[in-house]
């Protein structure tokens, strides 16, 4: 680490990123925020997460986001099968079966926007492992979108997904080549 100090500019110099800090205030609150500042950044430093696109990060966070392609037929209790892949670390989304399968364990954040044909119903549940956590369901005139936004904590091995419920055999999810329906989540925390 090097440091430069001219009052009452302070710059950094930490694992080759430059910071700039101008401070306009008195020197004793500056220097209890310098003080913080370089805690922060050698806290950061010591878990790897400095820099953005830092490699073992990505390649050790679990996290998805699926996409549908087309418009998918949903038969009673079906797995919804996302076929489509923008992001698959630790190849935890599996896109022949649907289903997310947890590699370590820990806080995960799931959301679903799903795009129900024009003028049709649609009715969906997420699941965790073999629970219905929560439902989705649209109906109206046009095209209508359903969420879900869930936070899991998810031991290694545990399984997310969409699933069809038992009345909604034939429904339509809607897609097409602008991607309308996704399907994402991600390792909040250890």
């Amino acid at each position: 680490m090097f440091i430069l100090q001219h009052l009452p500019i302070v710059c950094l110099v930490l694992s080759g990123h430059i910071c700039v800090v101008i401070s306009l205030c008195s020197s004793k609150l500056g220097n209890l925020l310098f003080d913080d500042l370089i805690g922060m950044m050698l806290k950061l430093k010591g878990t790897g997460h400095v820099g953005q696109g830092n490699a073992s990060i990505q390649k050790d966070t679990p996290a998805f986001s699926a996409y549908l392609t087309s418009a998918q037929t949903a038969s009673a209790n079906a797995i919804v099968k996302f076929d489509k892949l923008w992001t698959n670390t630790m190849n935890a989304y599996d896109v022949t079966t649907g289903v997310f399968t947890a590699p370590i364990p820990g806080l995960y954040h799931f959301a679903a926007v799903l795009m129900s044909v024009s003028g049709k119903s649609l009715f969906l549940h997420l699941w965790h492992n073999d629970t219905n956590t929560a439902g989705s369901f649209t109906i109206g005139d046009g095209h209508k979108t359903g969420s879900f936004d869930v936070v899991f904590k998810l031991k290694k091995g545990d399984r997310v997904y969409i699933r069809c419920s038992s009345s909604c055999n034939g429904q339509k999810i809607y897609s097409s080549n602008n991607n309308y329906s996704t399907f994402s989540g991600y390792l909040i925390a250890k």
